[in-house]
């Protein structure tokens, strides 16, 4: 933390978000390779002036060793002339963007605010959507469900929320947001309510957040990235539609009773957060172009 606290704020970078998808603006096919069961990516996109690429990877491995599970570097450049305008570490604008994305989709569905929201994870996504949705959403309750008991007890003290077990979460929460680096599903469609909206961000394969149940009561899931399905086996086997084509008009899904989107990063969501981080520190007369400032 630090590199960009107190920078970002969620209802611009959702709003730009939105702008950059309804735009003509571009993004490089995702290149990526796996070793062993870490991931890393490399991801570039283009548009509002500008260039962004990012190098990131993911080490399922390292939250056990007291490091990130993401790791990696983010920057920007000036459109007309290569100008290298931000560079710092992914992991902030990582966590940043993920959440504000997901407050776009849960907007876009249809949801506006109320009920119970129920966080599955207490890493670094799960308070950044934390941060985030508290912002963008009101919600009455707030229920954290972890593995490791004195990290969810302080994630859900911190956020004025409760501890409780998984499944009592998915019965009682209207927003489940699924934040874990788990091989076996931690959303299981049996327990979740008529009507609830489930955001999956967890890392890609082999980590698997939702059962099949859930994809079958959806019959339909948003997400962020036409690949998806190359990537997460949360949404494989099912019609999945781009949230780029959603706020566009461009699809539609024909839902079920529950709401479902997918997360698994896009170019455009790592361009958007770096305009916003950049033109906000240059708005303050704060340019940083190195990650060692």
């Amino acid at each position: 933390m630090g590199h960009v606290e107190g920078v970002v704020e969620p209802h611009s970078l959702v709003k730009l978000l939105e702008d950059l998808l309804r735009g003509e603006n571009d993004e490089a096919p995702r290149s990526s390779i796996s070793l062993g069961g870490s991931w890393l990516g490399a991801m570039v996109a283009g548009g509002m002036g500008y260039f962004s690429a990012k190098i990131v990877g993911v080490y399922p491995e390292n939250p056990g060793r007291g490091l990130p599970l993401v790791r990696g570097v983010l920057l920007l450049f000036r459109g007309s002339d290569g100008e290298k305008l931000l560079d710092i570490p992914a992991e902030e604008p990582t966590g940043w963007r993920t959440a504000a994305a997901s407050a776009l989709a849960l907007s876009k569905l249809g949801f506006r605010g109320g009920g119970v929201l129920g966080v599955i994870g207490a890493g670094v996504q799960a308070r950044y959507h934390l941060r985030v949705l508290l912002q963008i959403f009101r919600f009455d309750e707030i229920l954290v469900a972890s593995r490791r008991m004195e990290t969810g007890e302080r994630l859900a003290r911190e956020f004025g929320g409760r501890r409780v077990g998984r499944r009592d979460l998915l019965r009682r929460s209207d927003v489940v947001v699924a934040a874990t680096n788990s091989r076996e599903p931690v959303v299981e469609g049996d327990f979740l309510r008529s009507g609830a909206y489930v955001v999956s961000v967890g890392a890609p394969r082999p980590v698997r957040e939702l059962d099949d149940s859930v994809k079958r009561r959806a019959s339909c899931i948003l997400v962020d990235s036409a690949i998806a399905c190359e990537e997460s086996d949360d949404a494989c086997g099912v019609e999945a539609v781009t949230l780029r084509d959603y706020v566009r008009g461009a699809a539609s899904c024909r839902w079920g009773d529950v709401y479902v989107y997918k997360s698994v990063g896009t170019p455009l969501f790592d361009l958007a957060i770096a305009i916003h981080i950049y033109e906000r520190l240059s708005g303050r007369g704060k340019v940083s172009t190195s990650s060692s400032e």
